[in-house]
Protein backbone atom coordinates (compact mmCIF):
# COMPACT_ATOMS: atom_id res chain seq x y z
CA UNK A 1 0.00 0.00 0.00
CA UNK A 2 1.46 3.66 -0.84
CA UNK A 3 2.27 6.25 1.62
CA UNK A 4 -0.84 8.36 0.20
CA UNK A 5 -3.16 5.52 0.64
CA UNK A 6 -2.19 5.51 4.26
CA UNK A 7 -2.20 9.21 4.49
CA UNK A 8 -5.96 9.40 3.56
CA UNK A 9 -6.66 6.34 6.11
CA UNK A 10 -5.24 8.06 8.69
CA UNK A 11 -6.88 11.35 8.04
CA UNK A 12 -10.31 10.33 7.38
CA UNK A 13 -12.01 9.35 10.89
CA UNK A 14 -10.18 12.50 12.45
CA UNK A 15 -12.16 15.01 9.47
CA UNK A 16 -15.21 12.64 10.24
CA UNK A 17 -14.23 13.61 13.75
CA UNK A 18 -14.58 17.44 12.55
CA UNK A 19 -17.64 16.90 10.37
CA UNK A 20 -19.48 15.52 13.52
CA UNK A 21 -19.31 18.54 15.24
CA UNK A 22 -19.89 20.87 12.92
CA UNK A 23 -16.02 22.04 11.81
CA UNK A 24 -13.97 22.28 9.06
CA UNK A 25 -10.14 22.70 8.84
CA UNK A 26 -8.11 24.59 9.68
CA UNK A 27 -9.43 24.33 13.28
CA UNK A 28 -8.05 25.17 17.04
CA UNK A 29 -8.70 23.20 20.36
CA UNK A 30 -10.67 26.43 21.52
CA UNK A 31 -12.98 25.85 18.09
CA UNK A 32 -13.37 21.90 19.20
CA UNK A 33 -14.52 22.58 22.37
CA UNK A 34 -17.27 25.27 21.31
CA UNK A 35 -18.33 23.22 19.05
CA UNK A 36 -18.55 20.18 21.65
CA UNK A 37 -20.76 22.36 24.65
CA UNK A 38 -23.21 22.89 21.78
CA UNK A 39 -23.57 19.92 19.91
CA UNK A 40 -23.27 18.13 23.76
CA UNK A 41 -26.42 20.31 24.47
CA UNK A 42 -28.18 19.09 21.20
CA UNK A 43 -28.16 15.45 21.76
CA UNK A 44 -28.05 14.93 25.68
CA UNK A 45 -30.31 12.52 26.69
CA UNK A 46 -31.66 15.76 28.98
CA UNK A 47 -32.57 17.66 25.90
CA UNK A 48 -34.57 14.91 23.93
CA UNK A 49 -31.44 13.13 22.69
CA UNK A 50 -29.99 9.84 23.13
CA UNK A 51 -27.04 8.14 24.62
CA UNK A 52 -26.10 6.56 21.87
CA UNK A 53 -25.44 10.07 19.82
CA UNK A 54 -24.13 11.67 22.82
CA UNK A 55 -21.42 8.81 23.14
CA UNK A 56 -21.09 9.28 19.10
CA UNK A 57 -20.26 13.53 19.64
CA UNK A 58 -18.15 12.77 22.80
CA UNK A 59 -16.20 10.47 20.98
CA UNK A 60 -15.69 12.73 17.85
CA UNK A 61 -14.96 15.83 20.94
CA UNK A 62 -11.90 13.72 21.71
CA UNK A 63 -10.59 12.58 17.78
CA UNK A 64 -10.74 16.33 16.88
CA UNK A 65 -8.87 17.33 19.76
CA UNK A 66 -6.27 15.44 19.42
CA UNK A 67 -5.95 16.14 15.92
CA UNK A 68 -5.92 19.98 16.37
CA UNK A 69 -3.47 19.57 19.12
CA UNK A 70 -1.01 17.75 16.77
CA UNK A 71 -2.25 19.82 13.16
CA UNK A 72 -2.36 22.99 15.33
CA UNK A 73 1.59 23.37 15.62
CA UNK A 74 1.41 23.60 12.20
CA UNK A 75 -0.49 27.01 11.71
CA UNK A 76 2.06 29.17 13.14
CA UNK A 77 4.58 28.27 10.46
CA UNK A 78 2.01 28.10 8.00
CA UNK A 79 1.07 31.98 8.74
CA UNK A 80 4.77 32.66 8.62
CA UNK A 81 4.54 31.83 4.46
CA UNK A 82 2.29 34.75 3.88
CA UNK A 83 4.74 36.98 2.94
CA UNK A 84 6.44 34.39 0.69
CA UNK A 85 3.72 33.22 -1.15
CA UNK A 86 2.42 36.90 -1.85
CA UNK A 87 6.45 37.09 -3.01
CA UNK A 88 5.67 34.06 -5.24
CA UNK A 89 2.29 34.98 -6.63
CA UNK A 90 3.89 38.23 -7.79
CA UNK A 91 6.95 36.52 -9.74
CA UNK A 92 4.89 34.22 -11.44
CA UNK A 93 2.44 36.69 -12.29
CA UNK A 94 5.52 38.67 -13.78
CA UNK A 95 7.24 35.35 -15.43
CA UNK A 96 3.46 34.40 -17.31
CA UNK A 97 3.50 37.50 -18.34
CA UNK A 98 6.39 38.09 -20.10
CA UNK A 99 5.78 35.02 -21.26
CA UNK A 100 7.73 32.28 -19.35
CA UNK A 101 6.53 29.02 -17.70
CA UNK A 102 6.97 27.91 -14.20
CA UNK A 103 6.56 24.99 -11.93
CA UNK A 104 4.90 25.40 -9.01
CA UNK A 105 4.79 22.13 -6.53
CA UNK A 106 1.89 21.74 -4.20
CA UNK A 107 2.20 20.13 -1.08
CA UNK A 108 -0.68 17.77 -0.94
CA UNK A 109 -0.77 16.46 2.79
CA UNK A 110 -1.28 20.44 4.20
CA UNK A 111 -4.49 19.89 2.41
CA UNK A 112 -5.36 17.82 5.04
CA UNK A 113 -3.87 19.71 7.77
CA UNK A 114 -5.23 23.10 7.44
CA UNK A 115 -7.51 22.44 4.46
CA UNK A 116 -6.72 23.94 1.12
CA UNK A 117 -7.06 27.34 1.08
CA UNK A 118 -4.38 27.55 3.72
CA UNK A 119 -2.63 24.91 1.86
CA UNK A 120 -1.63 27.34 -1.01
CA UNK A 121 0.20 29.56 0.92
CA UNK A 122 2.85 26.78 1.27
CA UNK A 123 2.47 25.63 -2.68
CA UNK A 124 6.47 26.04 -3.90
CA UNK A 125 7.76 28.09 -6.81
CA UNK A 126 10.52 25.17 -7.97
CA UNK A 127 10.96 25.82 -11.72
CA UNK A 128 11.52 28.83 -14.33
CA UNK A 129 12.19 28.89 -17.76
CA UNK A 130 11.98 31.96 -19.46
CA UNK A 131 13.88 30.94 -22.56
CA UNK A 132 12.20 31.94 -26.02
CA UNK A 133 11.21 35.28 -24.46
CA UNK A 134 12.04 38.96 -24.30
CA UNK A 135 13.45 38.93 -21.28
CA UNK A 136 16.82 41.52 -20.53
CA UNK A 137 18.32 42.80 -17.93
CA UNK A 138 15.54 45.67 -17.31
CA UNK A 139 12.98 42.65 -16.59
CA UNK A 140 15.80 41.00 -14.44
CA UNK A 141 15.63 44.58 -13.00
CA UNK A 142 11.97 44.83 -12.70
CA UNK A 143 12.00 41.29 -11.48
CA UNK A 144 14.35 42.05 -8.61
CA UNK A 145 12.49 45.23 -7.64
CA UNK A 146 9.35 43.91 -7.09
CA UNK A 147 10.59 40.01 -5.72
CA UNK A 148 13.45 40.00 -3.25
CA UNK A 149 13.66 36.50 -2.82
CA UNK A 150 12.58 33.10 -4.44
CA UNK A 151 13.79 30.19 -2.05
CA UNK A 152 12.40 27.13 -3.36
CA UNK A 153 13.47 27.85 -6.99
CA UNK A 154 15.77 24.76 -8.03
CA UNK A 155 16.07 25.35 -11.85
CA UNK A 156 16.27 28.83 -13.93
CA UNK A 157 16.38 28.44 -17.84
CA UNK A 158 17.50 31.95 -19.18
CA UNK A 159 18.96 30.37 -22.50
CA UNK A 160 18.94 32.58 -25.31
CA UNK A 161 18.15 35.85 -23.81
CA UNK A 162 20.02 38.94 -23.89
CA UNK A 163 20.99 39.00 -20.42
CA UNK A 164 23.83 40.35 -18.76
CA UNK A 165 25.87 39.84 -15.42
CA UNK A 166 24.40 42.75 -14.30
CA UNK A 167 21.16 41.39 -15.13
CA UNK A 168 21.63 38.23 -13.25
CA UNK A 169 22.68 39.65 -10.55
CA UNK A 170 19.74 41.76 -9.98
CA UNK A 171 17.29 38.89 -9.71
CA UNK A 172 15.72 37.58 -6.89
CA UNK A 173 17.71 35.83 -4.58
CA UNK A 174 17.26 31.68 -5.10
CA UNK A 175 19.31 29.90 -2.07
CA UNK A 176 17.87 26.21 -3.70
CA UNK A 177 19.06 26.72 -6.82
CA UNK A 178 20.82 23.30 -8.32
CA UNK A 179 20.85 24.18 -12.24
CA UNK A 180 21.09 27.19 -14.41
CA UNK A 181 21.01 27.27 -18.03
CA UNK A 182 22.63 30.26 -19.44
CA UNK A 183 23.70 29.04 -22.95
CA UNK A 184 23.59 31.93 -25.68
CA UNK A 185 23.25 34.64 -22.57
CA UNK A 186 25.26 38.19 -22.49
CA UNK A 187 27.00 36.35 -19.27
CA UNK A 188 30.63 36.22 -18.15
CA UNK A 189 32.95 33.24 -17.29
CA UNK A 190 34.03 35.24 -13.78
CA UNK A 191 30.03 34.78 -13.17
CA UNK A 192 29.76 31.32 -14.38
CA UNK A 193 32.72 30.12 -11.99
CA UNK A 194 30.64 31.78 -9.03
CA UNK A 195 27.52 30.41 -9.56
CA UNK A 196 29.32 26.74 -10.36
CA UNK A 197 31.00 27.28 -6.70
CA UNK A 198 27.47 28.08 -4.88
CA UNK A 199 26.57 25.66 -2.15
CA UNK A 200 24.30 23.05 -3.73
CA UNK A 201 24.43 24.11 -7.26
CA UNK A 202 24.93 20.64 -9.42
CA UNK A 203 25.27 22.17 -12.96
CA UNK A 204 25.36 25.51 -14.82
CA UNK A 205 25.25 25.66 -18.53
CA UNK A 206 27.36 28.09 -20.90
CA UNK A 207 28.58 28.09 -24.03
CA UNK A 208 32.07 26.72 -23.00
CA UNK A 209 30.34 24.05 -21.09
CA UNK A 210 28.61 22.75 -23.81
CA UNK A 211 31.55 23.24 -25.83
CA UNK A 212 33.45 21.02 -23.33
CA UNK A 213 30.46 18.37 -23.37
CA UNK A 214 31.10 18.03 -27.22
CA UNK A 215 34.35 17.82 -27.40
Amino acid sequence: MSDSHDSSRRHKPKHAALERLGLSLPVTQADVKQAYFAKAREVHPDHGGTTEKFVEVQRAFEEAMAYASERGKRLPWLGAQMTSYLDQLRAVELIEDWGGRVVVKSLDWLADTVGEDFALLAEQLVEIDLSGTNFGDAEARALGAEVETLPYVHALNLSGLGMSDEGYRALPRMGSLKTVNLHGTRTTAALHKQLAAQAGMERVETDGWLKRLLG
